[in-house]
């Protein structure tokens, strides 16, 4: 953990195997994660530090991602890696009554980096099912025909010219996306409208460039400022350029 405020880093975790993939709930009082000699548990602890981790889900050799916590605490979303016919897929996993996880994805291609809207009402994930990684919405109902979490009827592509396979983020009023460009030197974003039956968006926007192999992208509710983790040796910038208007009134003074 690192208090940007203070400039202070607290480790959360004391296992033997490596933690990874944290995920925070959405009142920001526990950590979920992916721990294990494979990463094939999944677990949640509160955010403070205190106590024991928690086993949330456990498949050995069945490695785990999690990638997203609904607004109202009661899912988490997570991916599946190197399935022998599926390989990555989207699960679903409830965190009240029997926690027994639901595939919500699992063709032929690659499916994973699902994020929760802020209302619930739809998933964006990654799919590679054009040939290329892109980012696509669908309906998502707590409760489906079957009395479980499934998704619902409709589909549509949000990025145009590709995405990385990291998870996309959403704004806090559920009204614009972000992704990584598929050659992962850009973050996009896009203007989307989710309040009817058919999810509405603009074009992708490319907000700025990024460095090159960074590790991932995420953005604070507003929408306004990013973290990167960059590799190293990658943070070197250019000095900046400051532009005077009309400096000849200033000689004046």
């Amino acid at each position: 953990m690192l208090d940007l405020a203070r400039g202070v880093r607290t480790r959360l975790t004391f296992r033997q195997s490596q933690g990874s993939y944290p995920v925070w709930s959405p009142d920001g009082s526990r950590i979920a994660f992916a721990a294990g000699s494979t990463l094939d548990t999944l677990f949640e602890k509160d955010s403070s530090g205190a106590g024991a981790e928690k086993e949330l889900y456990q498949k050995a050799g069945e490695i785990k991602i999690p990638a997203s916590w609904s607004r109202d605490g009661r899912f988490l979303l997570y991916s599946t890696v190197s399935a022998p016919k599926t390989r990555t897929d989207l699960w679903v996993l409830p965190l009240e009554g029997d926690h027994e996880p639901v595939l919500l994805l699992g063709t032929e291609f690659n499916e994973g980096g699902g994020a929760f809207s802020p209302d619930m009402r739809w998933i964006a994930y990654v799919s590679d099912e054009s040939g290329q990684s892109e980012v696509y919405v669908r309906p998502f109902l707590a409760s489906g025909p079957s009395g479980k979490p499934a998704l619902g009827e409709g589909k549509w592509q949000v990025s145009r010219d590709g995405a990385t396979p990291d998870t996309p983020r959403w704004r806090a009023d559920g009204k614009e996306l972000f992704f990584l460009a598929l050659n992962n030197s850009a973050v996009m974003a896009v203007d989307v409208n989710g309040n009817g039956p058919a999810f509405q968006m603009g074009t992708p926007q490319q907000l700025f460039s990024v460095p090159l192999n960074n590790a991932g992208v995420d953005v604070t509710a507003d929408g306004k400022r990013f973290l990167l983790a960059a590799p190293p040796g990658s943070q070197n910038v250019s000095a900046p350029i400051t532009v005077i208007l009309n400096w000849p009134a200033l000689l004046k003074r």
